[in-house]
């Protein structure tokens, strides 16, 4: 604690921060996974359960790529090294050679001009060598409060070696100027998040619903959707886009000869190859799949069914594979979701309708109907809730944010209660930083804008205990007087910069749908978070 009060007074905040992680003690492995307890077995059953069968027609590798004769016009500059070396982000897992970017981000200026005309032999010859496409699979948790000796509940990481990383984003540099994703898209877009999506789902529902209509919302679960990208559709859509033959050409000698081992507990599984899917990890791997999918987005969005406002399709919106469709009727709900049926069919995509739900959210005034038409998505009949959570955001049929209030409570006295336990002997400043790092994020909180002065209260009242804990104050001494001490932003000072924030990018942004309700009057989050920014202004007016 001391090491770390002294890191933290010197401005070294690299190192400050390396060993506050190093802190967090995290659970070890479970002694078995679906009965089995040896590491190698273990390794070898996640093998087969990552090593997902494609649902199409099975096509015939391409194991190497005839360039000869075709005009190369890519290649790469060191600058160009030089700049995705320094974007990576440091404290990642190396690959098998045990390097990580940290060796090439002090190596020197050399460094990146032989790595430039080594990637450009490679995309000129449509090649890789072997140890560069070598793969090591490592199985993360999706949900740490479930069944840990569960296989279903981990998801495969692939940690490829540094070389092909940085390789792999310059592809994904070359790809981004090529790919133009349609507007209804969220996922893994520069200036776009999880509450861009949020917010266009809730004003959307709000739109119809202030109008006496009411609307019908799917949620739909897409099973291993990154695993399922069929190789010959994506090569298509690649050329269909115009992208390069020599940069397709290296993406399917890369697919087609990459090996993949599962690592568990220090021990290796067989290697094995992918018949389908994008690696999970990489860093192209984000832009393929938001290709692949696209198509399904404008498929859904040329149909004349389902919300529109202003001349702006808004009858599905998705975040990577999260997708909700809205339909003011059930008839046009069942339009778009057999759209979706027939796009995951001929795409080798599966969709789970155990998983995929749907709700009707009221409309204003009007009592919502207890019995609608039975809604199937492959045949099986989805369950209507009144409850949704839907990108880590609550959502109810009345758009009331009471839940999701609640919801972001609790997990601020979670993350409280942990850094009070584990440094409660560090110093102050140290205490304060930790705090601003983890009690002050208050996820979708610039969301909210219908909720009851109960809520609210209750939700200030732990995040100033929450400060308290951290900082070992009794609970009768003054909010404003430890923030201010501290030069810590209170309450309903955080609340107010998130929603500046939000209301500067959905201004700010280039999408179609955030601009359509940046210029709406009637947008009721916009103008909620317009409220909260005047207060700031006149706030600082005043002092």
């Amino acid at each position: 604690m001391d090491i770390l009060a002294v890191k933290h007074s010197k401005g070294d905040f690299r190192e400050f921060w390396k060993m506050t992680n190093s802190l967090n003690v995290r659970p070890g492995l479970p002694v078995s996974v679906d009965g089995i307890k040896d590491p190698v077995e273990i390794a070898n059953l996640f093998k087969n359960h990552f090593a997902v069968k494609s649902l199409l027609e099975p096509a015939v590798q391409v194991l190497s790529a005839d360039v000869s004769g075709q005009l190369v016009g890519t290649s790469f500059r060191a600058k160009d090294v030089s700049e995705t070396i320094r974007n990576i982000s440091r404290g990642k897992s190396p690959g098998h050679d045990g390097l990580s970017i940290e060796h090439l981000q002090y190596a020197g200026s050399h460094i990146s001009r032989v790595l430039a005309m080594f990637y450009s032999l490679c995309v000129s010859h449509a090649y890789l060598p072997a140890e560069c496409m070598r793969t090591v699979v490592v199985p993360v948790v999706k949900n740490k409060t479930g069944d840990l000796t569960d296989k279903s509940n981990y998801r495969p990481i692939s940690l490829a070696t540094i070389i092909a990383k940085v390789f792999d984003g310059l592809l994904n540099t070359q790809l981004n100027k090529y790919v133009t994703l349609h507007d209804n898209q969220f996922g893994f877009r520069p200036r776009l998040s999880t509450e861009s999506a949020i917010l266009c789902l809730k004003q959307t529902v709000k739109y119809y619903t202030d109008r006496k209509t009411p609307v019908y919302a799917c949620f739909l679960d897409l099973s291993k959707a990154f695993d399922l990208v069929g190789y010959e559709l994506l090569w298509d859509k690649l050329k269909s886009i115009n992208l390069p033959q020599e940069l397709i050409s290296i993406f399917q000698y890369w697919y087609a000869n990459q090996i993949n081992t599962v690592r568990w507990a220090g021990t290796m599984s067989y290697p094995y190859q992918l018949e389908c899917g994008v690696r999970q990890g990489g860093l192209t791997s984000p832009t393929l799949f938001n290709l692949y999918i696209n198509g399904l987005i404008v498929a859904l969005s040329g149909r004349h069914v389902g919300c529109h406002i202003d001349g702006v399709c808004v009858n599905n919106l998705s975040y990577a594979d999260d997708m909700v469709l809205l339909s003011a009727s059930v008839c046009g709900l069942r339009k778009l979701i057999r759209t979706c049926e027939e796009y995951a069919c001929g795409h080798g995509l599966l969709y789970n309708g155990k998983k995929s739900q749907f709700m009707v959210f009221e409309a204003g005034g009007a009592r919502c109907p207890d019995t609608i038409p039975q809604i199937k998505l492959c045949d099986v009949p989805l369950e209507r809730v009144s409850q949704f959570k839907y990108l880590g955001h609550l959502l109810t049929t009345d758009l009331k944010d009471h839940a999701d209030m609640e919801r972001e409570r609790r997990a601020l006295s979670i993350r409280a209660n942990m850094i009070a336990r584990r440094f409660a002997r560090c110093s102050g400043e140290v205490k304060v930083a930790l705090f601003r790092a983890y009690c002050t994020s208050l996820y979708s909180c610039s969301l909210w804008a219908d909720y009851s002065k109960k809520s609210y209260s209750a939700l200030r009242v732990q995040y100033n205990n929450a400060f308290r804990a951290v900082m070992g104050l009794p609970r009768i001494c003054s909010a404003s007087g430890m923030f201010a001490e501290a030069r810590t932003d209170c309450f309903h000072a955080t609340m107010r910069k998130r929603a500046a924030s939000l209301l500067r990018r959905v201004r700010g942004s280039p999408n179609a749908v955030l601009a359509m309700f940046a210029t709406r009057m009637d947008c009721y989050i916009l103008r909620h978070c317009s409220g909260r920014h005047l207060a700031v202004q006149e706030t600082c007016r005043h002092y």
